[in-house]
């Protein structure tokens, strides 16, 4: 690989301090008394370092480096030039707003990023999938998690995963189920590069703006079917099928990231309901059958999960029943995510009814004039009187620009603060307020073009 193109100087750049996450996260553990995850982190750690890794604080880069190897060479085993993929980069990044994306740059060399979100969420579905396989089905386990980490992110932009306690044949499912899942996605986004489409093009990098067309859909279902060559082949020597399920995880872990966290997105992609059919009709029939039944187990959860709004049903500790779920966290933090899931699944009326006793119980007749004000779509109306700032409020009305939930409520918090309302209210209020500001910013553009088609 040539190392000055630019695609490689973007890749200098963006990479990360695992080292100082490494810290932070040993810090945060200690904070919460986790003194099982602590021995358990420097068990792996140690464990990690005795294979002589080149980057000893970095199994994350250091899976993705030999992920890239092995995906390289599958894909110049299907046909693709290994000198095409000379000057081509992968890298992951602690961002959590995108699952993946391609970048092609003038010189032709090629970038891609995948966020360590992505990983954690494929983790999630192979943690769920292989503990089917070791009690049976529980769907509302899988709801329960995803709803946990949907309401981390969207209320403090954290990234919040439990975690569950697997039997060994179990967990070691679930670790291939992981790796066939990160390999479906990479893969996805290297035949992008390869294939020659643009770089806007990305159904895993729902932050990019996209204008709904059939051709887009076209290049991703392309993008999508060599991904799924790539998986079938890095396991035909065993139950071939298994890479039909990790493509069934990367398709809905980017699904969880479009449909759960963003107020408005930037691109319009196949749902992953027509995705996995277009796959499953390219598969097996041992394929077919292991990954419908995956499908079908996982995506009524998955959607269940990134509800909001009046009927959805709210994420709560019940939801795990007897399964082996764990966490360092306290029971009051799993209830504040409880309080916080709840808030946003209440109907418009209600969230009127919250800011108006508020503006009564505080005095503060302009948190009820903003929310009539959102309630009757006017959103940039309703942002100014509650006190956002004029220069953030067009970027956060703009239909072409993308907008995260975590960045609205941020805003509103931030703003509430400023107007003086108690601290341990701000959170609630600001929920509720970019609950009811958020349902027509939704449809102030890219909405309403994506139910056109």
């Amino acid at each position: 690989m040539s190392g000055g193109s630019l695609a490689f100087r973007q890749y200098e750049l963006l990479k990360e301090d695992r080292a100082s996450q490494l810290a932070q996260m040993r810090e945060r553990m200690t904070e919460l008394g986790d003194d099982r995850g602590l021995r358990q982190l420097d068990a792996m750690m140690t464990e990690f370092g005795a294979l002589g890794p080149q980057s000893p604080d970095d199994p994350v880069g250091e899976m993705l480096t030999a992920l890239t190897r092995e995906t390289k060479d599958i894909l110049a085993d299907l046909g693709a030039s290994r000198t095409a993929m000379d000057d081509l980069w992968v890298m992951a990044i602690d961002l959590d707003a995108f699952s993946a994306r391609m970048r092609r740059f003038t010189d032709g060399s090629g970038l891609v990023t995948v966020s360590d979100a992505t990983f954690g969420l494929c983790g999630l579905y192979a943690e769920v999938l292989a503990l089917t396989g070791q009690r049976g089905i529980e769907p509302q386990v899988l709801s329960g998690l995803l709803r946990f980490y949907n309401t981390q992110q969207r209320v403090f932009g954290l990234r919040g995963k439990l975690g569950i306690r697997l039997e060994p044949v179990a967990l070691g499912n679930a670790h291939l189920l992981l790796y066939l899942a990160s390999q479906f996605v990479l893969a996805h986004e290297l035949a992008h590069y390869l294939l020659g489409h643009p770089s806007s093009v990305s159904a895993f990098a729902p932050e990019e703006y996209l204008p709904v067309c059939s051709e887009s859909h076209q290049l991703e279902a392309e993008a999508d079917l060599h991904a799924l060559r790539v998986v079938r082949r890095a396991f035909e020597g065993g139950e071939a099928a298994f890479g039909a399920v990790g493509a069934v995880i990367g398709m809905l872990a980017v699904h969880v990231t479009e449909q759960a966290l963003f107020v408005r997105r930037g691109a319009s992609h196949p749902p992953a309901r027509q995705r996995a059919a277009a796959l499953i009709q390219e598969m097996t029939p041992e394929e077919r059958a292991f990954a419908k039944e995956a499908f079908d187990l996982t995506l009524a959860a998955t959607e269940a999960a990134c509800e909001t709004g009046a009927g959805s049903v709210p994420f709560t500790a019940g939801m795990f029943g007897s399964a082996p779920i764990h966490t360092p966290l306290s029971p009051s933090h799993l209830q504040t995510a409880e309080v916080f899931d709840a808030l946003q699944c209440l109907s418009r009326e209600s969230y009127l009814t919250t800011l108006d006793q508020a503006s009564r119980e505080f005095g503060e007749p302009w948190l009820a004039d903003g929310a009539r004000l959102a309630a009757e779509g006017d959103s940039a109306g309703a942002l100014r009187t509650w006190g956002v700032p004029k220069g953030k409020i067009g970027a956060l009305c703009d239909p072409k620009e993308p907008l995260t939930f975590n960045a609205l409520h941020s805003k509103l918090q931030d703003a509430f603060t400023q107007c003086g309302i108690p601290k341990s209210h701000v959170p609630v209020y600001a929920i509720a307020a970019a609950m009811l500001v958020g349902e027509f910013l939704k449809g102030d553009g890219l909405g309403d073009q994506r139910n056109s088609h």
